[in-house]
């Protein structure tokens, strides 16, 4: 959940411009699981769809007016529900989509 002194960055024009800039130019597809496919450890066919671009260096009060942390590629991620959630050490959702929208169970 997003805190509350991010909430006009969030929705602001630089930062969905970003966002879909970024979205766009990794084709969709989870950074992480991309990067699991190269080191041998996931295989092509179960790449996650990234659905959350993801800033490495977290945004503070101080740093999200700061272009060059929240508005630079260099600082964004793009993350499938798994990874993102693994990131941030959140209980996984018991639900999920399939890449066609399929309502799923998460295992």
């Amino acid at each position: 959940m997003a805190k509350e002194w991010t909430n006009g960055f969030y929705t602001s024009k630089e930062w969905r411009k970003t966002r879909d800039a970024y979205y766009r130019i990794q084709c969709g597809r989870c950074e992480r699981c991309m990067a699991e496919v190269l080191a041998g450890a996931r295989r092509v066919e179960d790449i996650n769809p990234g659905i959350i671009v993801h800033h490495k260096k977290e945004l503070t009060p101080e740093n999200i007016n700061d272009p060059a942390v929240a508005l630079s590629f260099d600082n964004l991620e793009l993350l499938c529900d798994e990874h993102h959630n693994r990131q941030h050490k959140a209980k996984a959702k018991r639900y999920t989509f399939d890449a066609k929208g399929n309502l799923i169970e998460s295992k």
